[in-house]
């Protein structure tokens, strides 16, 4: 065995488990932080369909191979799970039992599924203290998993001679892409609304800077929308991403000058979905500023030294949406609208001050335009892998490197995520 002092010591490489593939990631630790590998296992549109076992078995064909022609380095693997396999919830627990906080929301959650408590793992990160009914509590989100589905993965880590060393949920990961943004005092006083737009799935989360103050997955996502275009095109669901795709994008390079947003028109008044959204809504109507105020002008706080991975800001001009996705649209615009509900009647005093939208469906402008329109926000499409390539040059294995690549914040803040497992 060799000397401690001659080992070579190598960052964790960071998976992302997306509905499309799985993205991976390696990035060297120093102040001017860059990738030193990438790469895309992408899934066929028929093993998108197959069991989920299929898909493990796919990857662990196929990792090996990848991780060596992409020159991955070490055997520590961070990752983000299927979303499918964590459960996103925000839970009060009384303030009597705020000592306890943990073992509550355990129990809570796993009557709730009807499970042995002892089976699952579960996170929490405090919120605030609120009033429910009467009754003193204190707000929490709670990130919880299978047990048998964190072994799940840790056997995949074997068969391809990794070592899992952390598992966190993607809003998490998200959330630490932007560490690096949020790391002045006051930047606590800056709240974000991170919009990750993935095909499977879009995740949500508010933070006040760094702290998390909201979570929330929401079914809609890429795959709603082109089911429902497939279905009135007649045609099969990747001819609808195809053409959807293609109508709908106007790619943003890097470099590209950021224009500013245009005036946004007033919201849906539709409403729908999650009982718990409509409580705090009625509850917060009186003073909801977040939606009655329009902002015109898409700022940026931190003046011209803006963080690259902040991205640029949504091209002005209409949404170019077809009349055939936009009831589609309208109804996720409506799910993100609650959102902003919620998290006024958490915090009275706090509006939200910007949306970034994230995921790989960010890269459909005409889709970001018609959610920021609907918000009322100042939007940006960010790129946390930015932060790296300014550093150092782009991989082999990084698709499109001359582009942005609003789809990797969950691998990229995978790289500042706890190695705690």
């Amino acid at each position: 065995m060799p000397f401690g002092m001659f080992r070579s010591h190598y960052s964790p490489i960071l998976a992302d488990f997306g509905s499309s593939g799985v993205k991976l990631v390696q990035t060297t630790a120093s102040e001017l932080p860059t990738v030193s590998a990438a790469a895309f296992v992408p899934f066929s549109d028929d093993l998108r369909a197959r069991p989920i076992e299929e898909r493990f078995e796919f990857l662990a064909r196929e990792l090996p191979e990848v991780l060596r022609e992409n020159h991955f380095r070490g055997s520590r693997l961070v990752l983000a799970p299927f979303s499918q396999h964590m459960l996103v919830q925000h839970v009060g627990v009384p303030a009597a039992e705020a000592e306890r906080a943990e073992s509550v929301i355990r129990l809570q959650i796993a009557i709730g599924l009807g499970c042995d408590p002892a089976a699952l793992v579960v996170r929490t990160s405090e919120v605030c203290e609120t009033t429910r009914d009467g009754t003193a509590k204190v707000e929490h989100i709670a990130f919880a998993m299978s047990r048998d589905d964190v072994m799940r993965y840790v056997e995949l880590a074997r068969r391809t001679k990794l070592n899992v060393v952390g598992v966190h949920g993607e809003i998490s990961a998200l959330v630490h892409a932007f560490d690096h943004v949020n790391r002045r005092a006051e930047d606590e006083n800056i709240s974000t609304m991170y919009v990750d737009l993935g095909y499977g799935g879009t995740k949500v989360a508010i933070c006040h800077g760094a702290k998390l103050v909201f979570a929330k997955s929401i079914s809609i996502a890429g795959r709603t929308i082109d089911n429902r275009l497939a279905e009135i095109r007649r045609c099969s669901l990747s001819d609808a991403r195809t053409a959807r795709l293609a109508e709908g994008i106007k790619p943003i390079r890097i470099g590209a000058p950021a224009p500013m947003n245009a005036p946004a028109p007033a919201a849906s008044a539709a409403d729908g979905g999650m009982a718990i959204l409509r409580a705090a809504a009625a509850k917060a109507e009186a003073d909801n500023a977040v939606t009655a105020v329009a902002t015109t002008v898409a700022t940026e706080r931190r003046g011209p030294g803006s963080a690259p991975a902040l991205g640029s800001a949504i091209p002005a001009g209409g949404s170019n949406l077809t009349n055939e996705v936009r009831e589609t649209v309208e109804s996720l615009a409506d799910e993100l609208s609650m959102c902003t509900r919620y998290h006024t009647a958490l915090f009275r005093d706090r509006r939200i001050d910007r949306v970034v939208f994230l995921g790989g469906e960010a890269r459909d402008t005409g889709l970001c335009q018609s959610l920021a329109s609907g918000l009322r926000l100042p939007a940006k499409v960010g790129d946390p892998m930015a932060r790296f390539l300014i550093n150092g040059g782009a991989p082999k294995g990084l698709p499109d490197p001359q582009a942005t690549h609003p789809g990797w914040a969950v691998a990229c803040g995978l790289a500042s995520s706890p190695t705690d497992l």
